[in-house]
């Protein structure tokens, strides 16, 4: 009785943050409230999945494809410090800002992080717990690890 009310008050709070933010949700499928830091980057195709606890954190944009699945407690991140004159910037403390891409027809695993920068091609599929931080070429594939490694192709 108190599971089923539990999930009737979770239906109700994603239709409400749904409709507040229908125009980047209205062809997503919610099974959790996403934490979305500016939802104005993010471009997310159709029939995308999104779990419970996934953080988008979108300053340099990110942009989803159709039929992804973003696993329980994905966090992508689209900001980082900027390396390039660390000697300055490990005072100044600034960020760069770079985009990141997942085509279509992608399983990102539970507990994934994907760094800035990232592209990752059509099919791939990403094991939980993996942190992507750099872009995954090969369509197709299983990639896993830290940092994530091609495991395989998949048939």
């Amino acid at each position: 009785m108190i599971y089923t009310i539990t999930v009737l008050i979770l239906k109700l709070k994603i239709l409400i943050y749904k409709s507040l933010n229908y125009k980047l949700l209205n062809k997503v499928i919610l099974h959790g409230i996403p934490k979305i830091v500016y939802p104005q980057r993010v471009s997310i195709g159709s029939s995308t999945r999104i779990n419970p606890r996934v953080f988008l954190q979108a300053a340099g944009g990110i942009t989803i494809g159709n039929n992804v699945t973003l696993s329980y407690g994905v966090t992508i991140l689209s900001t980082g410090y900027c390396l390039k004159n660390w000697s300055t910037n490990k005072y100044l403390k600034e960020h760069e800002d770079i985009p990141i891409y997942i085509s279509d027809d992608v399983w990102v695993g539970a507990n994934v992080t994907i760094l800035s920068g990232v592209a990752i091609s059509e099919g791939v599929v990403i094991a939980a717990g993996s942190v992507v931080t750099k872009s995954l070429d090969c369509p197709n594939s299983l990639y896993a690890g830290i940092p994530a490694k091609k495991i395989r192709e998949l048939p």
